[in-house]
């Protein structure tokens, strides 16, 4: 059934292929788009409909519409019908907020306990990657009555985690980078938004090792090399290679609070990142979408071009900009990305198409070496998007 998923998922990807490969960086209608005849319906949207459609989904708009074309409807169709997934389960009672936690943190580690407890019987150990402050690697042994032990590459968050453990936790700084990750036959590897890399990191050792897996995924596009490689036989035999330019398309949230922030300010930090693109292309320095903000911490972006400008320009030997020449750039960014937000809009049900695809080629690899396997929406979505976790329990006799 999970292979048979990740299968239905390649073949839209496939289907929408040419979308997924040209980003909207420019007000110019792309081919695909012009193509599917899509263009008119997608720039005649009111500024009322676009943010419905980027708060809840195009669907909202397009279901609603009789002038909607049958192709983009029925896109928009095939994109949500794959969105079926077990859960999310009952929420616990409400709970002690443990220190150093949000109320959303909280709810995560409490619904994942629960999970745990519901499907994993008590394994010799917990091996919980990314600990943190090691809320969960607690509440895991507490709920699973197991030792645990808690990984972190940062020498702060583990000094911090220990002086909260008790004599079933203990915690270790690990260096992904440069140390191994090792599990034994009976454990339990744990990863809450594990990033990238170690995801897949942890899969593969779990499946080689006969360990149990808990794994929720985050940030997809945090790999070391230039695409991601399949995990899964059938996502080789389907060539599911995914380049690193397109893996952030799986962070992307319909819904008006996305992954880290509200969509307002996401929307900012894009327009920004427009601007910046005219600013360096109109100084001949051509600019790949995503190049323009190297070495930029992205937060900035929500705070306008003035705000980055001078990094951006200082960083490519460039003198620094005038305020009339901001303020043309400005202009011509203010008129431009309204148009690009709108002809953007098909491509974000890809992301979580995407973002499905890897979680399932991951779940596919683990039924590949024998693991019973689960994929469940693990809370609600208000509490974080990325919330699709992988349950694989190896039979014991």
């Amino acid at each position: 059934m999970i292979a048979e998923r990740l299968g239905r998922n390649l073949d839209l990807l496939d289907a929408a292929a040419d979308i997924l490969a040209a980003r909207v960086t420019s007000p110019e209608v792309p081919e695909w788009c012009a193509r599917r005849g899509w263009a008119p319906f997608l720039l005649g949207l009111d500024d009322e409909e676009l943010e419905l459609a980027e708060h809840i989904g195009l669907g909202a708009v397009t279901n609603a519409r009789d002038d909607t074309p049958a192709s983009l409807r029925a896109f928009i169709r095939d994109t949500q019908a794959l969105g079926e997934i077990e859960g999310p389960p009952p929420a616990p009672a409400e709970a002690a907020r443990r220190r150093r936690t949000s109320k959303r943190k909280n709810a995560q580690v409490h619904a994942l306990a629960k999970l745990a407890a519901e499907v994993f019987s008590r394994p010799t150990r917990i091996v919980d990657v990314g600990a943190g402050h090691g809320h969960l690697t607690r509440a895991l042994a507490e709920a699973l009555g197991a030792p645990a032990v808690g990984l972190d590459h940062d020498t702060s968050r583990v000094e911090t985690a220990r002086t909260w453990g008790d004599r079933t936790t203990t915690f270790e700084r690990w260096d992904g980078r440069v140390m191994p990750l090792c599990f034994d036959a009976g454990e339990l590897a744990v990863g809450l938004h594990a990033c990238g890399d170690l995801g897949d990191l942890l899969v593969k050792r779990a499946a080689e090792a006969k360990a149990d897996v808990l794994l929720v995924s985050c940030c997809l596009q945090k790999v070391e090399g230039d695409a991601r490689p399949p995990l899964s036989a059938l996502g080789k035999e389907r060539g599911f290679v995914v380049p690193r330019a397109l893996l952030g398309l799986a962070n992307l949230s319909t819904r008006a609070v996305g992954v880290e922030e509200p969509t307002p300010g996401i929307m900012r930090g894009r327009r920004t990142r427009h601007a910046l693109r005219l600013l360096l292309e109109s100084r001949g320095v051509p600019c790949a979408a995503g190049d323009e903000s190297r070495g930029i911490n992205r937060r900035r972006m929500r705070h306008g071009l003035a705000s980055v400008a001078g990094q951006a320009l200082s960083d490519r030997g460039l003198a620094a900009a005038t305020r009339s020449e901001l303020e043309t750039i400005d202009a011509r960014a203010d008129h431009e990305f309204p148009r690009i937000r709108r002809l953007a809009l098909p491509r974000a049900p890809l992301g979580r198409v995407l973002e499905r695809a890897i979680v399932f080629d991951r779940a596919t690899a683990l039924v590949e070496a024998g693991h019973e396997t689960r994929i469940v929406v693990a809370w609600d979505a208000d509490e974080s998007p990325r919330n699709l976790a992988i349950l694989g329990r190896v039979p014991r006799g």
